[in-house]
């Protein structure tokens, strides 16, 4: 098992039962990240999002289901994540994407 990040933890600990989200790390995903971290993964509305901690802060990034438009921003703390992570699975907000690599 892996070291989880304690803000990713809590996040995960105060949202598990209330949504389809998956705790892994950023190596078992293999989607080019170059740190390793824990990160959770959740899908809705035709959207993903995962939630990771680069070292220097939390990051939350949106993206289309075939990864080629996406979005991201920076949680405050735990409090803001649950709240941004309980908008997205709710539908409440809505994200504007960019193409990648552009």
């Amino acid at each position: 098992m892996f070291e989880v990040n304690a803000e990713i933890a809590s996040v995960y600990e105060q949202l598990k039962d209330r949504y389809d989200l998956v705790l892994t790390t950023t190596a078992e995903l293999d989607e080019g990240f170059t740190i390793d971290s824990s990160v959770i993964v959740g899908k809705a509305h035709g959207l993903i999002f995962q939630l990771y901690d680069d070292g220097d802060m939390l990051v939350m990034s949106i993206m289309n289901e075939e990864k080629t438009m996406g979005t991201h921003g920076h949680p405050w703390n735990v409090e803001q994540a649950v709240e941004k992570i309980t908008e997205f699975m709710e539908g409440i907000c809505d994200y504007r994407l960019y193409p990648f690599g552009r």
